[in-house]
């Protein structure tokens, strides 16, 4: 096992007033703080158990290779849950994150959950796809078993959206509101410096960020629901959200789950169709200009439109202006992540018997990208064997 230092402590606190609260995590001179404000009906009950401090800054220990301790009660089934958390990350990062021990003040069994918080959840919603799919599966029980009441759809500010970007968000927060007043879902803002403060690698801890939030909910409802990133066929390991370690994130009595994983992002947009302000509000952007609507040329929009282009279905009035083949051959893809779900939008094309021009535009820009990616490593490659053959290139030639 990996040598520790020594320990990082971390005290959980909270302030509560009409329609507002704020939880403060600190460790040392530093603090990570969750304000949370809506109707008093849909915010989260008084703390009884701190396990959202540990699920914070467990990446933040594991990185400084510190153990981690809350001084304060830690549900003991999220303790021996983070265990595999702390063993699975470090087998698939072993460069970010080290073997640490998380410890508590109280190791308490899970409490008791009260009658009204069973079978309610509640649903990170940003407005894009992934978290509109899941929101309007849930409240029309197209999850079958699986459904959950919803005690509010969360926007969170701080992540895509950061804090400084407080016009972006008002309007976030209007398009945001009207989606889910149409489907009779309370919305509660949050606004938090977790990715400042305490967030290593956002692509590998951005899920870890996003369910300690709804982790606020603990005792007020049973379940915190995460969009699914890549459908179950084409998971992307490692990486930020995925099925594996939300699970391992969760206790008896609060699971975090990823939501809508049997779907493809393609497929998830044909079962918004039916949902016109879902539709008309949807924001997928984060490349762009920061204003709290779609750009409608970054990789993320254009990809959004593919989806629904590939259903030979309209594009939303969110997303207006078909792309030329010429901005699809253009398309750049940031990392594998994405590539996938690029091949995912003409697989889903060519099974419909889409065979439009920009679905050989879209293949190109796949093929183009694919070969981008590849450029490092073979660069790398150059780099090291250069020295090495080039001594042995002029060693070996005729004098």
């Amino acid at each position: 096992m990996d040598h520790i230092a020594n320990r990082l402590v971390v005290r959980l606190s909270e302030t509560r007033g009409e329609g507002r609260i704020t939880r403060t995590a600190t460790f040392g001179d530093r603090q990570v703080w969750w304000e949370i404000t809506g109707h008093n009906a849909s915010l989260p009950a008084p703390l009884r158990v701190h396990d959202v401090a540990a699920t914070a800054l467990v990446f933040f220990a594991m990185n400084r290779r510190v153990d981690l301790h809350i001084d304060g009660p830690v549900t003991f089934s999220l303790l021996k849950n983070m265990e595999d958390l702390i063993a699975c990350w470090h087998a698939w990062r072993p460069d970010l994150y080290s073997k640490i021990n998380i410890t508590a003040a109280q190791e308490v069994a899970d409490p008791a959950l009260p009658a009204e918080a069973s079978g309610r959840a509640v649903a990170a919603f940003s407005g894009g796809l992934d978290a509109s799919f899941t929101v309007w599966r849930h409240v029309t029980h197209g999850a079958g078993r699986r459904s959950y009441g919803l005690l509010a759809g969360v926007l969170i500010q701080g992540f895509d959206i950061g804090l400084e970007a407080n016009a972006a968000f008002a309007t976030t927060v209007s398009t945001a509101a009207d989606s889910l007043r149409s489907i009779g879902v309370p919305m509660v803002t949050m606004r938090t410096n977790w990715r400042e403060v305490a967030c290593v690698n956002w692509e590998m801890e951005f899920g870890n960020g996003v369910a300690s939030c709804l982790r606020n909910w603990q005792g007020s409802a049973c379940a915190g629901l995460v969009g699914s990133d890549e459908d179950y066929a084409r998971l992307v390991l490692p990486w930020g959200g995925n099925p594996i370690t939300y699970t391992m994130l969760s206790s008896r009595d609060f699971q975090i789950v990823y939501d809508g994983g049997e779907f493809t992002r393609t497929e998830k947009a044909e079962q918004i169709l039916d949902w016109p302000a879902g539709l008309r509000n949807l924001r997928v952007c984060w490349e762009g200009p920061l204003t709290g609507r779609n750009c409608g040329h970054c990789e993320k929009c254009l990809r959004t439109k593919l989806n629904f282009m590939a259903l030979g279905a309209p594009l939303p009035e969110s997303l207006a202006g078909r792309p030329s083949d010429a901005d699809i051959q253009n398309l750049r893809a940031g990392n594998h992540a994405q590539l996938v779900l690029l091949d995912e939008i003409v697989e889903i094309a060519e099974k419909r018997g889409v065979h439009e021009t920009w679905v050989r535009a879209l293949k190109i820009a796949i093929a183009k990208n694919r070969m981008r990616n590849a450029l490092p490593v073979k660069e790398t490659i150059k780099r090291v064997l250069r020295p090495v053959l080039g001594p042995l290139k002029r060693k070996l030639m005729p004098q």
